[in-house]
């Protein structure tokens, strides 16, 4: 039986007497630095405002208003999924240094941290609180740590959803959460710690990116293909009658870049260029059952049901991030999409369009609409085929395919069209054996940098909590 000793004046002070608040709360430390509130040492906590529907904007006459998911898994901000606001919106703003703090209630969102660093006076929203330091107490950076210690503790969360149905950290609760604060040196010194820790490994990071971008370049090179730069092109389509015969026509398909491009693909390539259709045996794609209906199940009862989101950018399928269908689904209605060991999977909608990857794995599993499988002939190396894709020549090939409306797509037949350079199976494979070295390398650099991060932050970690 766990016992919890709570003195009166911390019930006073906190406003509530749950005993999971208290066990979660001060009873993860040690003795080593003083607990105080957060809002001892802070000068001004305030929550955002959600935006309504007359404070929409966009990029040109908005400004960004930072929310939940602007707020990475490392508790950094990115800006890839912005919402804009009218600058002129009466909300409040952000400034250098401010720490912004993710207040609502869901167990993976709640207490992710960031801290803004910038001169744009960005808004924030209803879920968001910026906090406010006094430095001359509390550095930024230690609080910024701090928060996200408590984040990955689950302590946001119990605080949050275990008193009188707290829908999130509020303002108040906030302020009289209690975290321990060594002298600003001490502080200084485990902030250099992490910061020297984060150094190394983005410095592994940027290593393993670029040997990954060094992998087009071998393509390239090994094929003889010198492709112009789209830059030098300008938006001026002069389109014949007898190329619109038979082809679809809209100004993006037709324009001139495009035209040189594949005309130097044509030109310079040492090997033979093919139809993706002229090497497969099939190229389909799934259906989406409704959301939420009777087609889906467990894992522990279903097929795995892979979404073009389920592909990474290592070309590997996500499986712990998967949906599951049931099995009879998977064996009427979508059978002809039931996908083996080999098969090559693209991404043909929305924003992941051009992702591509194989699927390496005896267990069943089925695809959205949203892929095309592709299955290859004997004497092709699927390996090769789905880096012929991911590289710039395979990505010409999509880009041009796509239709550039609201959500980009691009179907079956256009898939199969698409052209490649196809050498004899022994280069194919010498190629792969090559490419699969350089990943190896980059996931190795990676994995080293992960786990240098993860050493620091547990010695941070023990120097805090005692």
């Amino acid at each position: 039986m766990t016992i919890n000793d709570i003195n009166i004046s911390d019930i006073i002070q906190a406003r509530r007497m749950d005993p999971i608040f208290f066990r979660s709360g001060t009873s993860l430390f040690g003795k080593k630095y003083k607990l105080e509130s957060i809002g001892s040492c802070t000068i001004d906590i305030q929550s955002g405002v959600g935006a309504g529907k007359g404070d929409q904007a966009s990029e040109v006459n908005g400004i960004v208003q930072i929310r939940p998911t602007n707020i990475n898994k490392d508790g950094l901000l990115v800006f890839d999924k912005n919402v804009y606001v009218p600058i002129e919106a009466n909300m409040p703003s952000l400034r250098e240094n401010d720490v912004v703090f993710n207040n609502t209630n869901s167990q993976e969102l709640v207490g992710k941290t960031a801290i803004f660093r910038g001169n744009e006076p960005y808004r924030f929203s209803n879920h968001i609180t910026r906090i406010r330091v006094n430095q001359d107490k509390i550095l930024p950076e230690y609080l910024w740590l701090i928060l996200n210690l408590y984040q990955r503790k689950s302590i946001f969360y119990s605080i949050c959803t275990n008193w009188n149905n707290q829908s999130g950290v509020g303002n108040e609760l906030l302020k009289s959460t209690k975290i321990p604060l060594p002298i600003l040196e001490k502080q200084k010194e485990i902030v250099g710690l992490y910061t020297k820790a984060q150094e190394a490994k983005l410095t592994k990071d940027k290593k393993a990116k670029s040997l990954l971008d060094s992998i087009d370049s071998f393509v390239l090179k090994n094929m003889g293909v010198a492709l112009p730069s789209k830059d030098i092109y300008v938006k001026v389509n002069v389109v014949s009658l007898s190329q619109l015969i038979g082809n679809r026509y809209d100004p993006y398909y037709h324009n001139e870049y495009f035209e040189e491009a594949f005309k130097h693909l044509k030109e310079t390539s040492n090997h033979k260029l093919v139809r993706l259709s002229d090497i497969s045996i099939l190229i389909t794609s799934g259906i989406t059952p409704k959301s939420g209906g009777d087609d889906y199940t467990d894992s522990e009862h279903g097929v795995a049901f892979i979404r073009s989101g389920n592909i990474d950018i290592m070309g590997e399928v996500d499986f712990d991030n998967l949906l599951y269908i049931k099995r009879e689904v998977h064996n009427t209605r979508m059978k002809s999409s039931k996908v083996q060991e080999g098969d090559i999977m693209i991404a043909i909608v929305g924003a992941t369009i051009g992702q591509v990857g194989i699927y390496h794995s005896s267990r069943e599993a089925n695809i959205n609409q949203a892929i095309a499988l592709v299955r290859l002939k004997d004497g092709y190396n699927p390996e090769y085929i789905k880096e012929l894709i991911r590289s710039s020549i395979g990505q010409l090939n999509l880009d041009r395919l796509k239709r550039p409306v609201a959500r980009a797509n691009i179907n079956l037949e256009e898939i199969s069209s698409m052209l490649i350079p196809v050498p004899e199976i022994e280069v194919q494979n010498e190629i792969v054996k090559s490419i699969v070295s350089i990943r190896q390398q980059a996931k190795r650099l990676q994995k080293e940098g992960v786990q240098l991060f993860e050493k620091a932050r547990q010695e941070i970690e023990k120097i805090i909590l005692g």
